[in-house]
Protein backbone atom coordinates (compact mmCIF):
# COMPACT_ATOMS: atom_id res chain seq x y z
CA UNK A 1 0.00 0.00 0.00
CA UNK A 2 1.32 3.39 -0.54
CA UNK A 3 1.65 6.21 1.98
CA UNK A 4 -0.64 8.87 -0.12
CA UNK A 5 -3.87 8.37 -2.05
CA UNK A 6 -6.24 10.10 -3.72
CA UNK A 7 -9.75 11.46 -3.46
CA UNK A 8 -12.56 12.99 -4.94
CA UNK A 9 -15.99 14.16 -3.49
CA UNK A 10 -15.42 14.97 -0.27
CA UNK A 11 -19.47 14.88 0.99
CA UNK A 12 -19.89 13.35 4.64
CA UNK A 13 -19.66 9.91 3.99
CA UNK A 14 -16.33 10.92 2.15
CA UNK A 15 -15.09 12.95 5.17
CA UNK A 16 -15.87 9.83 7.64
CA UNK A 17 -13.70 7.63 5.01
CA UNK A 18 -11.30 9.83 4.82
CA UNK A 19 -11.04 10.24 8.70
CA UNK A 20 -10.02 6.54 8.53
CA UNK A 21 -7.26 6.87 6.02
CA UNK A 22 -5.81 9.56 8.08
CA UNK A 23 -6.02 7.46 11.42
CA UNK A 24 -4.39 4.42 9.52
CA UNK A 25 -1.27 6.61 8.72
CA UNK A 26 -2.28 6.87 5.12
CA UNK A 27 -2.08 10.47 3.60
CA UNK A 28 -4.39 11.67 1.74
CA UNK A 29 -4.94 14.72 -1.39
CA UNK A 30 -8.52 15.48 -1.89
CA UNK A 31 -10.28 17.80 -3.85
CA UNK A 32 -13.90 18.91 -3.64
CA UNK A 33 -16.29 21.39 -5.50
CA UNK A 34 -16.23 23.31 -2.48
CA UNK A 35 -13.13 23.24 -0.63
CA UNK A 36 -14.22 24.62 3.03
CA UNK A 37 -15.82 21.19 3.90
CA UNK A 38 -12.54 19.79 3.44
CA UNK A 39 -11.27 22.03 6.52
CA UNK A 40 -11.92 19.74 9.29
CA UNK A 41 -9.96 17.13 7.34
CA UNK A 42 -7.38 19.80 6.78
CA UNK A 43 -7.03 20.00 10.40
CA UNK A 44 -6.34 16.38 10.78
CA UNK A 45 -3.53 16.62 8.26
CA UNK A 46 -5.18 15.70 4.98
CA UNK A 47 -4.01 18.12 1.77
CA UNK A 48 -6.82 20.01 -0.73
CA UNK A 49 -5.52 19.87 -4.60
CA UNK A 50 -6.76 21.95 -6.97
CA UNK A 51 -7.99 19.66 -9.34
CA UNK A 52 -9.17 15.92 -9.60
CA UNK A 53 -6.27 15.59 -11.92
CA UNK A 54 -4.39 16.05 -9.11
CA UNK A 55 -6.08 14.10 -6.71
CA UNK A 56 -5.42 11.24 -9.60
CA UNK A 57 -1.27 11.49 -8.97
CA UNK A 58 -1.16 8.46 -7.30
CA UNK A 59 -1.18 4.70 -7.88
CA UNK A 60 -5.07 4.66 -6.36
CA UNK A 61 -7.70 7.30 -6.46
CA UNK A 62 -10.75 6.56 -4.42
CA UNK A 63 -14.00 8.90 -6.04
CA UNK A 64 -17.40 9.49 -3.69
CA UNK A 65 -19.87 10.94 -6.18
CA UNK A 66 -23.51 12.62 -6.06
CA UNK A 67 -24.68 10.30 -8.84
CA UNK A 68 -24.71 9.05 -12.34
CA UNK A 69 -23.85 12.72 -13.96
CA UNK A 70 -21.32 13.87 -11.61
CA UNK A 71 -19.21 10.42 -11.74
CA UNK A 72 -19.80 10.62 -15.84
CA UNK A 73 -18.18 14.16 -15.48
CA UNK A 74 -15.25 12.95 -13.51
CA UNK A 75 -14.26 10.93 -16.66
CA UNK A 76 -14.77 13.88 -19.46
CA UNK A 77 -13.51 16.97 -18.13
CA UNK A 78 -10.35 17.98 -19.07
CA UNK A 79 -8.89 17.85 -15.36
CA UNK A 80 -10.76 15.06 -14.44
CA UNK A 81 -9.90 11.66 -12.74
CA UNK A 82 -8.59 10.72 -16.29
CA UNK A 83 -6.11 13.05 -16.76
CA UNK A 84 -4.50 11.79 -14.02
CA UNK A 85 -1.70 9.80 -13.52
CA UNK A 86 -3.68 6.61 -11.54
CA UNK A 87 -3.91 2.86 -12.32
CA UNK A 88 -6.54 2.08 -10.18
CA UNK A 89 -9.74 4.00 -9.82
CA UNK A 90 -12.19 2.98 -7.00
CA UNK A 91 -15.44 4.43 -6.98
CA UNK A 92 -17.73 4.19 -3.99
CA UNK A 93 -20.47 6.05 -5.48
CA UNK A 94 -24.65 4.70 -5.82
CA UNK A 95 -24.57 4.83 -9.57
CA UNK A 96 -26.56 3.37 -12.74
CA UNK A 97 -24.68 -0.12 -13.65
CA UNK A 98 -25.21 0.99 -17.09
CA UNK A 99 -23.08 4.25 -15.72
CA UNK A 100 -20.26 2.35 -14.12
CA UNK A 101 -20.04 0.02 -17.43
CA UNK A 102 -19.32 3.46 -19.20
CA UNK A 103 -16.78 5.10 -17.19
CA UNK A 104 -14.81 1.94 -16.70
CA UNK A 105 -14.88 1.82 -20.43
CA UNK A 106 -13.52 4.85 -20.34
CA UNK A 107 -10.93 4.01 -17.55
CA UNK A 108 -9.52 1.13 -19.79
CA UNK A 109 -9.45 3.38 -22.62
CA UNK A 110 -6.77 5.41 -20.64
CA UNK A 111 -5.27 2.24 -19.03
CA UNK A 112 -7.07 2.78 -15.75
CA UNK A 113 -8.50 0.03 -13.99
CA UNK A 114 -11.76 0.87 -12.65
CA UNK A 115 -12.86 -0.92 -9.58
CA UNK A 116 -17.03 -0.33 -8.58
CA UNK A 117 -17.43 -0.43 -4.98
CA UNK A 118 -19.95 1.05 -3.48
CA UNK A 119 -20.57 0.60 0.22
CA UNK A 120 -23.30 -0.25 2.68
CA UNK A 121 -23.07 1.96 5.83
CA UNK A 122 -23.45 5.76 7.46
CA UNK A 123 -20.84 8.21 8.86
CA UNK A 124 -21.36 6.73 12.13
CA UNK A 125 -20.35 3.64 11.35
CA UNK A 126 -17.56 4.36 9.43
CA UNK A 127 -16.34 5.80 12.08
CA UNK A 128 -16.96 3.03 14.60
CA UNK A 129 -15.11 0.84 11.27
CA UNK A 130 -18.35 -1.11 10.82
CA UNK A 131 -18.80 -0.42 7.00
CA UNK A 132 -18.47 -2.70 4.18
CA UNK A 133 -17.91 -2.72 0.70
CA UNK A 134 -19.38 -4.63 -2.59
CA UNK A 135 -16.25 -4.69 -5.30
CA UNK A 136 -16.47 -5.48 -8.53
CA UNK A 137 -13.89 -5.20 -11.37
CA UNK A 138 -10.34 -6.37 -12.24
CA UNK A 139 -9.43 -8.75 -9.45
CA UNK A 140 -5.82 -7.43 -9.10
CA UNK A 141 -7.46 -3.79 -9.32
CA UNK A 142 -9.14 -5.01 -6.46
CA UNK A 143 -6.16 -6.75 -4.50
CA UNK A 144 -4.45 -3.00 -4.98
CA UNK A 145 -7.24 -1.61 -3.47
CA UNK A 146 -8.12 -3.96 -0.04
CA UNK A 147 -5.63 -2.37 2.09
CA UNK A 148 -7.46 0.87 1.68
CA UNK A 149 -10.66 -0.94 1.92
CA UNK A 150 -9.22 -2.67 5.25
CA UNK A 151 -8.25 0.70 6.78
CA UNK A 152 -11.64 2.19 6.09
CA UNK A 153 -13.70 -0.87 6.87
CA UNK A 154 -14.50 -4.32 8.34
CA UNK A 155 -15.08 -6.08 5.21
CA UNK A 156 -14.64 -6.65 1.22
CA UNK A 157 -17.31 -8.61 -0.55
CA UNK A 158 -15.95 -9.10 -3.70
CA UNK A 159 -18.98 -9.62 -6.47
CA UNK A 160 -17.98 -9.80 -9.68
CA UNK A 161 -15.39 -8.86 -12.48
CA UNK A 162 -17.25 -5.77 -13.82
CA UNK A 163 -19.95 -3.72 -12.53
CA UNK A 164 -21.88 -6.37 -10.38
CA UNK A 165 -21.34 -4.31 -7.44
CA UNK A 166 -23.29 -1.50 -8.32
CA UNK A 167 -26.22 -4.10 -8.67
CA UNK A 168 -25.69 -5.19 -5.12
CA UNK A 169 -25.90 -1.68 -4.21
CA UNK A 170 -29.41 -1.04 -5.51
CA UNK A 171 -30.51 -4.17 -4.61
CA UNK A 172 -29.44 -3.92 -0.72
CA UNK A 173 -30.84 0.17 -0.37
CA UNK A 174 -33.92 -1.44 -1.91
CA UNK A 175 -34.55 -3.69 0.59
CA UNK A 176 -33.81 -0.48 3.45
CA UNK A 177 -36.50 1.21 1.87
CA UNK A 178 -38.53 -1.24 2.12
CA UNK A 179 -38.02 -2.15 6.22
CA UNK A 180 -37.97 1.51 6.63
CA UNK A 181 -41.61 1.72 5.34
CA UNK A 182 -43.03 -1.53 6.64
CA UNK A 183 -41.52 -0.60 10.16
CA UNK A 184 -42.99 2.96 10.01
CA UNK A 185 -46.56 1.69 9.29
CA UNK A 186 -46.27 -0.85 11.79
CA UNK A 187 -44.87 1.28 14.38
CA UNK A 188 -48.04 3.51 13.84
CA UNK A 189 -50.64 0.90 13.91
CA UNK A 190 -49.23 -0.63 17.36
CA UNK A 191 -49.48 2.82 18.42
CA UNK A 192 -52.83 3.84 17.04
CA UNK A 193 -53.34 0.20 19.00
CA UNK A 194 -52.23 0.96 22.41
CA UNK A 195 -48.75 -0.20 21.91
CA UNK A 196 -45.60 2.20 22.63
CA UNK A 197 -43.00 2.55 19.85
CA UNK A 198 -40.11 1.37 21.82
CA UNK A 199 -42.31 -1.75 23.38
CA UNK A 200 -43.06 -3.12 19.88
CA UNK A 201 -39.24 -1.97 18.55
CA UNK A 202 -38.24 -3.89 21.37
CA UNK A 203 -40.00 -7.01 20.75
CA UNK A 204 -39.62 -7.06 17.01
CA UNK A 205 -35.50 -6.64 17.50
CA UNK A 206 -35.64 -9.17 19.14
CA UNK A 207 -37.36 -11.39 17.41
CA UNK A 208 -35.92 -13.27 14.25
CA UNK A 209 -36.99 -10.42 11.72
CA UNK A 210 -34.59 -8.13 14.13
CA UNK A 211 -31.44 -6.82 12.88
CA UNK A 212 -28.59 -4.17 12.84
CA UNK A 213 -30.77 -2.03 10.87
CA UNK A 214 -33.82 -2.18 12.84
CA UNK A 215 -31.78 -1.91 16.16
CA UNK A 216 -29.79 1.21 15.02
CA UNK A 217 -32.85 2.91 13.86
CA UNK A 218 -34.65 2.27 16.70
CA UNK A 219 -33.30 5.21 18.68
CA UNK A 220 -34.81 7.86 16.21
CA UNK A 221 -38.23 6.04 15.16
CA UNK A 222 -39.19 5.96 18.92
CA UNK A 223 -37.19 9.69 19.97
CA UNK A 224 -38.16 11.36 16.50
CA UNK A 225 -34.53 12.45 16.13
CA UNK A 226 -34.49 12.56 12.29
CA UNK A 227 -30.57 13.99 12.03
CA UNK A 228 -30.35 12.56 8.47
CA UNK A 229 -28.27 9.78 7.80
CA UNK A 230 -29.48 9.05 4.41
CA UNK A 231 -31.97 11.87 3.48
CA UNK A 232 -35.25 10.88 1.45
CA UNK A 233 -33.83 12.44 -1.33
CA UNK A 234 -31.26 10.01 -1.48
CA UNK A 235 -33.52 6.94 -0.80
CA UNK A 236 -35.65 8.11 -3.88
CA UNK A 237 -32.93 7.77 -5.78
CA UNK A 238 -31.74 4.52 -5.49
CA UNK A 239 -34.94 3.42 -5.40
CA UNK A 240 -35.93 4.82 -8.69
CA UNK A 241 -32.50 2.68 -10.08
CA UNK A 242 -33.85 -0.31 -8.80
CA UNK A 243 -36.90 0.19 -10.69
CA UNK A 244 -34.68 1.21 -14.00
CA UNK A 245 -32.77 -2.11 -13.50
CA UNK A 246 -36.17 -3.92 -13.43
CA UNK A 247 -37.21 -2.34 -16.52
CA UNK A 248 -33.78 -3.22 -18.18
CA UNK A 249 -34.22 -6.68 -16.95
CA UNK A 250 -38.01 -7.55 -17.61
CA UNK A 251 -38.22 -7.89 -13.25
CA UNK A 252 -41.24 -7.34 -11.51
CA UNK A 253 -41.10 -4.94 -8.50
CA UNK A 254 -44.53 -4.09 -7.06
CA UNK A 255 -43.31 -3.79 -3.40
CA UNK A 256 -40.40 -1.81 -4.59
CA UNK A 257 -42.57 0.41 -6.79
CA UNK A 258 -45.08 1.09 -4.06
CA UNK A 259 -42.34 1.91 -1.53
CA UNK A 260 -41.27 4.79 -4.18
CA UNK A 261 -43.95 5.90 -4.60
CA UNK A 262 -44.27 6.46 -1.17
CA UNK A 263 -41.00 8.05 -0.88
CA UNK A 264 -42.01 10.52 -3.70
CA UNK A 265 -44.86 11.63 -1.65
CA UNK A 266 -42.61 11.95 1.65
CA UNK A 267 -39.77 14.56 -0.95
CA UNK A 268 -42.67 16.18 -3.27
CA UNK A 269 -44.22 17.25 -0.07
CA UNK A 270 -41.75 18.80 1.84
CA UNK A 271 -41.87 16.96 5.11
CA UNK A 272 -39.29 14.82 4.55
CA UNK A 273 -36.76 18.01 3.85
CA UNK A 274 -33.65 18.55 5.89
CA UNK A 275 -34.86 14.80 7.85
CA UNK A 276 -33.80 11.30 7.99
CA UNK A 277 -35.86 9.29 5.40
CA UNK A 278 -37.09 7.91 8.71
CA UNK A 279 -39.43 10.85 8.50
CA UNK A 280 -41.25 8.35 6.89
CA UNK A 281 -42.73 7.84 10.55
CA UNK A 282 -44.47 11.25 10.08
CA UNK A 283 -46.00 10.78 6.99
CA UNK A 284 -47.71 7.36 7.76
CA UNK A 285 -49.22 9.19 11.25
Amino acid sequence: MNSTVGWVGVGKMGEAMIERLLDADVAVEMWNRTPEKCAALVERGGVVVASPAEAASHEVVFSMMLDDKALLDMSTRADGILAGTAKVWVDCSSVSPGVATEVAEAAAARGVAFVNAPISGNPGSVRSGKLIFAASGDAAAIETARPYFEAIGRAVHSVGDAQQAAVVKICTNAVLSVVLDSLAEVLVLGEKSGVKRGDLLNFINDSAIGSPFTSYKSGALVGLDFTPTFTPDAQRKDLRLALSLAEETGTSMPIVRQTEAEVNRLVESGLGEGKDFAAMLLQVA
